[in-house]
């Protein structure tokens, strides 16, 4: 990507805000003044994505690029039954049911975690074993991959959430998945979006 020269009052113009209240973001550590809000606004506003599953599905595909950035902050890494508590708002996670723990590779919301594919349905997107950075303080919009709960088995799943006409569905990529279409039903509900994929090389 070229490098662009903004001024602060380029930045301020994007973001709707005062310059004074774009300058307090600056001093001698300026990430540790902003915010994961103000973050995805100056991302939003810049162009900046740092991951393509920011991307509804078809508009960019997945690489193994790395990500080299990161807030310093650990994730947990957990599996698909582990993932279904975490996704409780209020939810009993208790951090040693993470199989490891990783380095955001960018901002993230409180509650984000890592949910490890399991299985083949989104295949070939997403492989079993690869881990997906999960943001429930995001909003997922049709076209987006989700990581949904059932309530029944309080299992988590990744998805991708398509619409037609009123109705939400959950949708499995993989051609030769035999249930590639779940309704969202009150048996499902959705437990953030997914914004990045972690490759290991």
């Amino acid at each position: 990507m070229a490098e662009r020269k903004l001024r602060l009052t380029d930045v301020a113009d994007l973001l709707g805000k005062a310059p004074a209240q774009v300058s307090a973001f600056g001093g001698k550590n300026p990430t540790k003044g902003i915010g994961d809000q103000i973050a995805r606004e100056i991302e939003r506003a810049l162009g900046l994505y740092n991951g393509y599953l920011d991307m509804p599905f078809g508009l960019g595909e997945f690489n193994n690029a790395t990500l080299l950035s990161h807030t310093g902050r650990k994730l947990p890494v957990i599996g698909s039954i582990a993932a279904g508590a975490w996704c409780e708002s209020h939810g009993s996670f208790d951090p040693r049911d993470a199989e490891e723990w990783i380095d955001a590779p960018g901002p993230v919301g409180p509650r984000a975690f890592i949910l490890r594919v399991e299985g083949i349905s989104m295949e070939p997107k997403f492989v079993e074993g690869d881990k997906i950075v999960i943001d429930p303080s995001l909003e997922a919009l049709p076209g987006h991959f989700v990581a949904a709960k059932r309530t029944s088995d309080q299992s988590a799943t990744l998805k991708q959430l398509k619409q037609e006409g009123g109705e939400q569905f959950l949708f499995a990529v993989n051609p030769d998945w035999p249930e590639r279409i779940i309704r969202l039903s009150e048996e499902w509900s959705i437990c953030g979006r997914a914004r990045w994929k972690i490759s290991d090389l």
